[in-house]
């Protein structure tokens, strides 16, 4: 975790008043004895008093009172304009951080923000009353602003993406137009409310009284500010003469007048959302009645290069920051943890190091059982007695187990049916019932699974790391990559609303929220050329940065590009690796229904790339499985936060984790045979990962905007325990079978899985876009998804890619 000391040192109040263009900057510190520290500038700053100013990811966002442009030629009507500053705020240099050079800068029509829809009676847009106002206020929500218009009996919005386009210094609007810019008017908020921002959260004050609401931010909802209101109530302590100021999780609440404050922390699920006071005092001279006080929190330094021995403690953020450079994050599908890796630790080693709860490895054992239809025991058991050979494929499944949202509650609660409904804990007996098929109860050993269970045993992994959601691939990977489902409970992987999905606005990924914050050093790579179509941009990037969208070949690559980066030492800070969805020897993403020997050769791979880098020692891979495919595990998941408070889709609130699945983290920073579990209260899920990477980059935690679940998540930093690299890097001989033999490269004709005939629908309508009829795309598909095998698969979409160009 980040130190309390670390994080105030980054949080500041810019002073202004009404009375001149001077401000002040100072640092906020709640712990010091002086909340508030001026910090020296080598002139006086300036600022114009009647300009707008707020912070919007990693920078600084200004913008002017309206002006009025001169009469040309070009432009013959006097229409309103406002000049915008976009200023990237360095907290190493302070010299004037208001005038600091501009990453963009230009002219906002006023048309930009006092637009109004067309309709039958307004072709040209009507002309609407709230045009009068001419003041901007924008409303500073992680990678969105919200623009708040507030008139007596309305109050006018809309919601702007936010995109800095780093990478293009002084050529954009960061408040591009598209897919999330809609306006509307909110029920019930009007000129007589006050909004504050908190991470995913609005306060609203109304201003003539002490009332108050807590509001959830949903930047996919229709209203914004999404209904029903998380809680509301009336203040004692604060009366409408109070000025309020954010600053980062903390609330400063100030009397003018008296320069009197009270300090608080907002926590919406408190009984009252202001936490406090946690200290009292008065606000330096200078303040009164004129003045104006914006409060942030500023980034941490972005990780740069290492020219010495790195100073912070092993296991801190610190630690990690100075000593890893390079974070790969590799998931993979549909196994369970018993499954997968639930033999690792058989015989009880006692050289196991266990970060976190002691206790004996919770694996796999005969023990565990299901009952059938017959009302029979089946136990636990190991495919083909746990050995490898030529006679037999590495994969059991003959049909692909069940694993939807429903599914998987049966599975969970396969005895107590009202089990979740009643917060009960999961029986976990549900698993041969809901499947109609035994075949969950077996497992694979490390003998079979030697790359997957190597590097767990090599490296850390963990017997507490849960799945997301009890859900399918979509679902899971979206928490896993933007904080929450998206109020998905299942694939969303089919047409038309795959196709269309990234047309639509949805919660931002981390790769956008990374955008927001200056950081574009990131990557996807692909394993599968999609015809021109990848799974994770389409789903969980696509539509989100504009600048992203408009140059897609410098942020996805394909994953031989990954490799050649690894050797070069050359790859990004963050990577995201996907398998290979359809080929023609099969699936590398180990789901059911494919033989698994490709799946542990690419994983193989991947990890070989990385050990044989120059930059090695600097790395730390990632790898997990999105969910458990449907697959028997005997630990009950845990309840936990919903991702945003209002998520609930037919009674399922997403406040369940699914069945666990392997998780594996490798660098030679990290001890062999590390077992780790939370020690929060809070178990390990995908959001983990999510949380470790937007800690290592810096960026604070009040301006994440990837829901609850995230901000509550446990870290991973403290599994880096050496000072020092190891020198070891274990290496593993992947696996064999009847399809794959020990020599050769092996080419068998595999069926084609659910996943894989879902995923060419996708590649079928990515190619065929405009080009088409209806009746020939219908024809098409059929023929394509008729093959029966998938080398004969990926040929007849080759061929009809072929066809089309």
């Amino acid at each position: 975790m980040v130190s309390k000391r670390t994080q105030h040192g980054r949080s500041f109040v810019i002073h202004r008043t009404s009375e001149g263009d001077e401000y002040t900057l100072y640092r906020f510190d709640p712990d010091d004895d002086a909340l508030l520290t001026a910090v020296p500038f080598p002139a006086p700053g300036r600022f114009d008093r009647r300009a707008g100013l707020t912070y919007v990811g990693g920078y600084l966002l200004t913008w002017g009172a309206a002006q009025k442009a001169l009469a040309n030629g070009t432009n013959p009507t006097l229409s309103p304009y406002y000049d915008y500053r976009l200023v990237p705020f360095d907290a190493s240099q302070l010299d004037d951080p208001l005038n600091a050079p501009a990453l963009q800068h230009g002219q906002w029509p006023k048309s930009k923000f006092w637009g109004s829809a067309v309709d039958f009676g307004n072709p040209n847009g009507g002309h609407k009353a709230y045009t009068t106002n001419d003041t901007i206020t924008l409303l500073s929500l992680g990678s969105f602003l919200l623009d708040f218009i507030p008139t007596p009996g309305r109050g006018t919005f809309s919601v702007w993406n936010f995109d800095p386009c780093p990478t293009a210094p002084g050529t954009t609007d960061p408040l591009p137009y598209g897919i999330y810019n809609r306006a509307g008017s909110f029920r019930d908020i009007d000129a007589s409310s006050e909004l504050f921002a908190f991470d995913n959260y609005v306060l609203e004050r109304r201003r003539d009284t002490s009332d108050y609401r807590v509001w959830s931010f949903d930047p996919q909802a229709i209203i914004p500010l999404s209904y029903p209101v998380v809680q509301s109530g009336t203040w004692r302590a604060i009366s409408p003469a109070h000025q309020i100021v954010p600053i980062g999780d903390h609330v400063l609440v100030w009397l003018p007048e008296t320069r009197r404050y009270a300090l608080y922390r907002f926590d919406p699920t408190s009984a009252d959302p202001l936490v406090g006071p946690l200290r009292q005092g008065r606000l330096p001279e200078g303040f009164g009645v004129h003045s104006s006080l914006t409060g942030f929190e500023a980034s941490a330094p972005v990780p740069a290069a290492v020219t010495e021995p790195a100073k912070p403690e092993p296991g801190t953020i610190e630690f990690m920051r100075a000593r890893v450079k390079h974070v790969v994050y590799y998931m993979l599908e549909n196994r369970s943890f018993d499954h997968a890796v639930g033999w690792l630790y058989e015989k009880n080693d006692k050289n196991i190091r266990v970060i976190g709860p002691k206790g004996p490895y919770d694996g796999a054992s005969k023990a565990h059982f299901n009952v059938d239809a017959d009302g029979k025991k089946v136990h636990q058991s190991k495919y083909h007695d746990g050995k490898l050979s030529t006679d037999w494929d590495l994969e059991m499944f003959e049909y692909d187990p069940y694993h939807d949202m429903s599914d998987t509650l049966r599975q969970m609660y396969g005895q107590n049916r009202d089990g979740y409904a009643k917060r009960e804990r999961p029986d976990m007996s549900g698993f041969i019932w809901n499947n109609g098929n035994a075949q969950v109860m077996q497992t694979y050993t490390p003998t079979q699974l030697p790359v997957l269970n190597g590097l767990a045993g090599a490296f850390a992994s963990s017997d507490a790391w849960f799945s997301s959601t009890p859900g399918a691939t979509d679902t899971n990977r979206a928490i896993a990559l933007t904080g929450s489902s998206m109020q998905q409970v299942n694939n969303f992987m089919s047409p038309p609303q795959y196709q269309y999905w990234p047309e639509q606005p949805h919660r931002p990924s981390v790769w956008k929220l990374l955008w927001a914050n200056g950081i574009t050093d990131w990557k996807i790579f692909n394993s599968t050329v999609w015809y021109d179509h990848v799974f994770s941009y389409q789903l969980y990037l696509e539509g989100m940065i504009p600048t992203v969208d408009a140059n897609v070949a410098d942020y996805v690559s394909p994953i031989d590009t990954f490799y050649a980066s690894a050797k070069a030492g050359t790859l990004p800070a963050f990577s995201f690796l996907e398998p290979v969805w359809i080929g023609a020897t099969g699936t590398t993403s180990y789901h059911p229904g494919a033989d698994l020997v490709p799946g542990e050769r690419q994983l193989n791979q991947v990890y070989d790339a990385l050990r044989a880098s120059p930059k090695w020692d600097e790395t730390l891979l990632i790898v997990t499985f999105d969910e458990h495919g449907g697959i028997y595990d005997h630990a009950p998941p845990p309840f936990t936060t919903n991702p945003f408070p209002n998520d609930e889709v037919d009674g399922f609130r997403f406040d369940i984790l699914g069945p666990r699945v392997p998780a594996i983290v490798a660098s030679p920073l990290v001890e062999s045979k590390t077992l780790f579990r939370s020690s929060t209260g809070v178990a390990y899920d995908h959001t983990s990962i999510l949380a470790t990477l937007l800690d290592w980059f810096g960026v604070p935690r009040s301006r994440w905007y990837l829901g609850d679940r995230v901000k509550r998540a446990p870290t991973l930093e403290h599994l880096l325990t050496r000072q020092k690299p190891r020198k070891d890097a274990p290496t593993f001989e992947p696996p064999y079978d009847h399809d794959f033999p020990p020599t050769g490269a092996g080419s068998p004709s595999q069926t084609v899985t659910g996943l894989q005939r879902e995923l060419s629908h996708h590649a079928v309508l990515s190619m065929t876009r405009g080009k088409v009829s209806r009746e020939e795309l219908a024809a098409i598909i059929d023929e394509v998804q008729s093959a029966p095998d998938v080398r004969s698969l990926v040929a007849r979409l080759d061929a009809l890619q072929a066809r089309l160009r």
